[in-house]
C-alpha cells in the first residue's frame, strides 16, 4: 500500500539538532523531502562524537529519508534555484536564525506563494518571529528555562534542572509536523496553501497544559500530580548485573509492598525503625525504604527481581542503556531499531518508526551525503545538464 505522503514533496531549509527532525518525520510518512544545504553542509555535519567519513550521529540521527542538494543561497543564482524549487514544493520548512532571514534571501511566504498559491510554508523557530524575545539567539537550554520546564527537574525547594536530552528542539519539530499535516488536510478541502508558524518556546508551553491546570488551585499546589515530580531523583535499584525500576504504586493488593519487604528478608530490620513499627507498609513508603531495597536486591540477578516484584503485582522494567535495549525482544518486536544501506558507510542503523498504520511509512533512505542529489533534483524540476553543469562550474551548486 500507498505511504500517507507519497506524492508530497517537501523543501527543508532546516540544519541543526531540532529542526530538521520535522522534515525526518514527513519523510518517514512517505514524502519527498528535498534538503537544501550550504555548500558546507548542515552545520550538525561535523559534530560528534564519533566522526565518520565527516557525518557526526547529530546528523545521522535527524536526516534520513531525505535527498540532499547543496546550493549557495547567498548567491543570488542559488536563491533562484531555491525559487524554482519551491515553486514545486507542497511544503517548505525554514528555520532561519531571524525574521528577517527568509525576506532577505526572497524565500519568504509572501514571495513564494505568489508562484505557488497551494504552498504550506512552515516557519519553526526558537524564540518566536515577533516581540521582544525575536531574533534572541537561543540554546535548547535557554529556551528550557524562558519556559518554565527546568522546574521539573530536582526537588521542591532546590535549584531548578534541565532535562538532559535536547527536548526543545525534538518536541516543537513533532508540533511543527501535526501543523504541516493540519495544513495538508485543510488545502484538500479548500485549495489553500497557508503560513504555519511555530517556535522551540511555544512547543515547551504546550506541554505543560496539564501541569498549569494543576497550577491553577493555588490552595492545594496541585495535589499528588502536580507534585509528584518535585520529589526526589528517581535513580531505579542496583542488582548484581544492572539496575531495575519499580514503583508500589497502582497495587491491586494494598499488601503487595510489604509482601514483597518479607519476600525478600527485610521486613524484620524495616520493622526496627519506629516509623514503622506497628503499622502495615504501603506505597508511599517506597522512597523512605529505598536503601534497604538497594542492599537486597544486590543479592539478585536482574531477571529474578523483575520477575519477583512482578509476581506481587508491581509495576517494573529494567533500566536500559542503548546496548541491552536492543537485545529487549518485546523491544525489537516492535521493529524499532533497523539497518539502512548508506552510500560510504555500508549498513547503519537507525531507530524504527514511532507509530504503525495500515498504509505505512518506511525507512528508505540512509542520511543523504553533502549534495548526494543535486543533479537529480534539479532534473526534476526542468534543468537540463547544461545548465547543472554551468552551476556547478560557477560554485552555486556542489
Amino acid at each position: 500500500m500507498s505511504a500517507p505522503l507519497e506524492g508530497v514533496r517537501v523543501l527543508d531549509l532546516t540544519e541543526g539538532d531540532g529542526a530538521p527532525f520535522c522534515t525526518m518525520q514527513l519523510g518517514d510518512a512517505g514524502a519527498d523531502v528535498v534538503k537544501v544545504e550550504p555548500l558546507a553542509g548542515d552545520w550538525a555535519r561535523p559534530l560528534g562524537p564519533p566522526f565518520d567519513d565527516g557525518d557526526g550521529p547529530l546528523f545521522m540521527g535527524m536526516n534520513r529519508n531525505k535527498r540532499s542538494i547543496a546550493l549557495d543561497l547567498d548567491r543570488e543564482e542559488g536563491r533562484a534555484v531555491a525559487r524554482d524549487l519551491a515553486a514545486s514544493a507542497d511544503v517548505l520548512v525554514e528555520s532561519f536564525p531571524r525574521a528577517s532571514d527568509a525576506e532577505r534571501l526572497g524565500l519568504d511566504y509572501e514571495t513564494l506563494s505568489a508562484a505557488n498559491r497551494g504552498l504550506i510554508y512552515c516557519d519553526l523557530s526558537l524564540l518566536e518571529r515577533s516581540g521582544p524575545h525575536a531574533d534572541k539567539p537561543a540554546t535548547d537550554l535557554i529556551v528550557q528555562g524562558l519556559s518554565g520546564l527546568t522546574r521539573f527537574v530536582g526537588e521542591r525547594g532546590k535549584e531548578p534542572l534541565r532535562v538532559g536530552s535536547n527536548y526543545a528542539g525534538v518536541t516543537a519539530a513533532m508540533y511543527a509536523a501535526q501543523a504541516i499535516l493540519a495544513a495538508l488536510f485543510w488545502r484538500r478541502r479548500s485549495g489553500e496553501g497557508q503560513y504555519v508558524e511555530t517556535s522551540y518556546l511555544r512547543a515547551m508551553i504546550a506541554t505543560q497544559q496539564n501541569y498549569l491546570a494543576a497550577h491553577s488551585d493555588p490552595d492545594d499546589f496541585g495535589g499528588p500530580f502536580y507534585s509528584a515530580h518535585l520529589r526526589s531523583p528517581v535513580r531505579g535499584y542496583p542488582t548484581k548485573d544492572r539496575n531495575i525500576e519499580f514503583t508500589a504504586a497502582y497495587a491491586r493488593d494494598p499488601r503487595a509492598f510489604q509482601l514483597l519487604l518479607e519476600r525478600v528478608g527485610i521486613l524484620d530490620e524495616v520493622r526496627a525503625d519506629p516509623r514503622f513499627a506497628d503499622r502495615d507498609l504501603v506505597a508511599e513508603d517506597q522512597i523512605a525504604l529505598q536503601p534497604h531495597l538497594d542492599r537486597a536486591f544486590l543479592d539478585y540477578d536482574s531477571d529474578e527481581v523483575l520477575q519477583l516484584i512482578e509476581d506481587f503485582g508491581l509495576m517494573c522494567a529494567p533500566v536500559h542503556d542503548y546496548d541491552s535495549m536492543f537485545h529487549d525482544e518485546g523491544i525489537l518486536e516492535q521493529d524499532m531499531l533497523l539497518t539502512v544501506e548508506h552510500p560510504t558507510r555500508g549498513e547503519v542503523r537507525t531507530i524504527g518508526l514511532p507509530w504503525k498504520l495500515d498504509t505505512p511509512g518506511s525507512v528508505r533512505l540512509a542520511p543523504p551525503t553533502l549534495g548526494e542529489h543535486t543533479d537529480a533534483i534539479l532534473a526534476e524540476i526542468g534543468y537540463d545538464e547544461q545548465r547543472i553543469a554551468a552551476l556547478r562550474a560557477d560554485g552555486v551548486v556542489r
